[in-house]
């Protein structure tokens, strides 16, 4: 009996896909959920690979997995001051459940209708390939390619601005008497003289 390895492996990668989406739903943590995510996005990728379609996963990972999971995790960061100390509601986690399951039934039931449509039965004569979008993109869409691109390159350097943690930065505030320096680790500032340092500096320089 031959070994269909072409077989065990789609097995494997969508057991990951979905273990990272199940991972990504029941993590306590948003930080974790974030790195469950993450492996769905690599899995679906893969499965776009295996299927012939090299451009869906070069989009899967250069657009999922570099521009929306870093703009999720900076959003996560921005708001993590707001999440800290907060219980989830019984309540609110039955009606997150059952919206859950809602939107999963929907889903299955449109999936349904679109493989029974009679489109599936004709070929796919005419499909543009991989070279066709990439000739797109980098030539009809080139300037939007760059915008976009310049867009999501100012966000994240802004919330990165915004998310700076000022424990973390040594602060020097010199009002010619005292220095007051950020511990670092501690984020306690440490007042110390400085004037009567500079002072004895000095005059062991005019001794000499």
């Amino acid at each position: 009996m031959a070994i269909d390895f072409e077989m065990i492996v789609f097995v494997i990668v969508s057991g990951a896909a979905i273990a990272g989406a199940l991972g990504c739903v029941f993590a306590s943590r948003v930080a974790h959920s974030l790195l469950w995510l993450m492996l769905t996005f690599f899995a679906v990728a893969a499965l776009f690979l295996m299927a012939s379609a090299e451009m869906l996963g070069a989009i899967q990972i250069l657009v999922y997995l570099g521009s929306v999971m870093l703009v999720v995790q900076f959003g996560v960061m921005l708001t993590r001051r707001r999440i800290q100390g907060t219980e989830s509601l019984p309540t609110l986690n039955f009606i997150s459940a059952v919206t859950g399951m809602g939107l999963f039934g929907l889903t299955l039931a449109l999936l349904r209708e679109v493989m029974e449509h009679p489109m599936w039965d004709s070929g796919v004569a005419g499909a543009p390939t991989t070279l066709d979008f990439a000739d797109s993109l980098f030539n009809e869409w080139t300037i939007a390619t760059v915008v976009l691109g310049a867009l999501l390159a100012m966000a994240m350097i802004g919330a990165s601005y915004l998310v700076r943690d000022e424990r973390l930065i040594n602060l020097v505030w010199d009002t010619g008497q005292e220095a007051v320096t950020a511990t670092p680790g501690v984020g306690m500032p440490v007042r110390r003289t400085i004037s009567s340092s500079t002072e004895e500096d000095q005059e062991g320089g005019e001794e000499e």
